[in-house]
């Protein structure tokens, strides 16, 4: 038999056989495992902190896979308001929708707020009572739900034919896509191993991309028709999403987390066996989320209601996972995503132009998430999110400049110029604190509140999309403020006080597993500390000396 007492023979174990192998003090402490009264447990610590990404890959493909599943309806999340805010350069829905304006026609301000108040405040709703079904029913039923009431409501926007129609159908649709991104980051985060978890929950923000890509090129498809199919073609596109999910979804294994949840610990189990490799030892899996499970609610009950959110230690996690939220939309990605080429044409771009470039700008985007991939496997959270918010608001305060160059109406080059300057936001965007949100709220809930936390982190990102989609078309529109690029530093003015909440109170949360994560908020770790804390064993239990422990 192998001599598994220094750590270099450990270390050359296949992936398979690291769930198994016995662990000693210093790796544990070397590795900053929790430890716990589970042998098999500490033994599934110790190995996930010993993957690489390339074995997590292989032993975790099933898991992978599921979570793909889920992203659909994030894709949707991200098609639908890009459709929305789009529609209205199209010049057939300014005709079918709009009002006479020198010579054409024009969305008023008034009913561009509201078709674009309509998905935000349906998150809102969506977001918070998503909670409920995804912590009684679990992941897929309510998945499944969400899944079968979009269907019905595209079916509405489809047949629409007037403003009261369409809104009503955004109002409702807004409901279901405020809760695929709350269930699709809480499944992956609970069936991807550590070293998986920040990809994971970063494909969240790259399934967002993808649904803005998506609806950008079909639009742009489409904007040349002089019928009401020019619209209604991508109205129809949204039904791909959620009927490709109810015909896999059946196949699809619960959350093993949630189950544990439940006392069903035979069927989590079954679970774990579905989501991993054949060759894994998923009853250490299952000792793992038993243990962390209980080690919760000794610590801070079994309730797990909004309200538990806001007490303990938990407040601090749900102030974190809501900022970094809210962040989006004030560091001006509504502004800069959600109306790219109508902004375009009010700088003096051609309506093709305008579209081409919008596209391109979503392209981008998805370029840089992909990119993400990589500072994520190799760098840690809060560098990457903290300096990407800081350029992104230097690349704001240009936009404003540059749009008080003198004589800007008949000087075309500054419009493309700060249109280029968009484009470089959004790569920026998409390669720092897009992905980095969703990885950060995955890692900073605890697991007993991580739907519910996601959930308010979702409310707190729509009641500020909801103040920009009734702020922007009154400051942007022609007959408005007119304010083009302007605007800019209106968020120049809410960005910067991000910057100041980031630095001092975002934590790093790299490479730490859920049961560490919960000891280290128990304990208040301060926010420069949690990259080196470090744990020791003290008599072979749970009560360890901690280092670097703000006071």
């Amino acid at each position: 038999m192998q001599d598994l007492s220094k750590p270099d023979v450990a270390e050359n174990l296949s992936p398979v056989e690291k769930i198994g192998a016995p662990v000693t003090q210093e790796q544990s402490v070397k590795q900053g495992q929790v430890f716990s009264t589970s042998a098999a447990a500490q033994d599934a610590v110790a190995a996930e902190h010993s993957y690489t990404v390339r074995e997590a890959f292989f032993l975790f493909r099933p898991a992978i896979g599921w979570c793909f599943l889920f992203s659909l309806g994030v894709v949707m999340a991200g098609f639908d308001p890009q459709l929305v805010g789009t529609l209205v350069a199209i010049p057939t829905f300014q005709k079918d929708f709009g009002e006479p304006y020198n010579d054409a026609y024009l969305v008023p301000a008034q009913w561009q707020s509201a078709f674009n108040l309509g998905v935000p405040i349906g998150q809102l709703v969506g977001a918070y009572f998503v909670g409920f079904p995804l912590e009684k029913y679990g992941r897929r039923w309510t998945l499944a739900i969400c899944c079968v009431i979009s269907c019905i409501v595209v079916a509405v926007q489809f047949s629409a034919q007037n403003r009261p129609q369409l809104l009503i159908a955004e109002l409702i649709n807004g409901c279901v896509l405020g809760a695929f991104p709350v269930i699709a980051p809480t499944y992956i985060s609970e069936t991807t191993p550590v070293v998986l978890r920040g990809i994971g929950a970063a494909f969240v923000n790259l399934s967002f991309v993808i649904g803005q890509l998506v609806a950008s090129g079909v639009l742009a498809g489409c904007q040349a028709r002089e019928d009401r199919w020019s619209y209604d073609i991508p109205f129809a596109c949204q039904w791909i999403f959620p009927i490709a999910i109810l015909v896999f979804l059946p196949f699809c294994p619960e959350s093993p987390w949630w189950l544990v949840r439940q006392r069903k610990s035979e069927e989590a189990l079954r679970a774990l066996k579905r989501l991993t490799h054949p060759s894994m030892d998923c009853e250490a899996l299952l000792a793992n989320i038993e243990e962390t499970t209980r080690l919760e609610y000794e610590a801070e009950g079994e309730g797990i209601g909004f309200t538990e959110c806001f007490k303990g230690t938990d407040r601090r996690r749900t102030i974190i996972s809501c900022m970094v939220y809210a962040v989006q939309p004030l560091a001006a990605n509504f502004f800069v995503i959600g109306y790219p080429v109508y902004f375009f044409e009010l700088a003096g771009l051609a309506t093709a132009a305008a579209f081409n470039l919008g596209v391109g700008l979503l392209a981008v985007g998805f370029v840089g998430t992909c990119l993400s991939w990589f500072l994520i496997a190799r760098f840690d959270r809060r560098p990457i999110y903290n300096y990407g918010l800081y350029f992104l608001t230097v690349l704001i305060l240009l936009i404003g400049v540059l749009d008080l160059a003198p004589d800007y109406v008949n000087r075309p080059n500054v419009a493309w110029a700060q249109s280029s300057m968009m484009v470089v936001y959004n790569f920026f965007y998409d390669l720092t604190i897009g992905p980095l949100c969703f990885v950060i709220i995955c890692e900073t809930s605890s697991a007993k509140l991580r739907g519910k936390t996601i959930a308010l982190a979702t409310v707190a990102n729509s009641l500020v999309n909801m103040a920009c989609a009734v702020g922007i078309p009154y400051a942007i529109n022609p007959d408005q403020g007119n304010m083009r690029g302007k605007l800019a530093f209106v968020f120049l003015g809410t960005a910067l006080p991000c910057c100041v909440y980031c630095h001092f109170c975002l934590p790093e949360t790299k490479g730490r597993t859920f049961g560490e994560l919960d000891l280290m908020f128990q304990r208040k770790v301060a926010t420069k500390n949690f990259k080196n804390y470090a744990f020791e064993e003290e008599d072979g239990g749970l009560n360890m000396s901690a280092k670097g422990l703000g006071r």
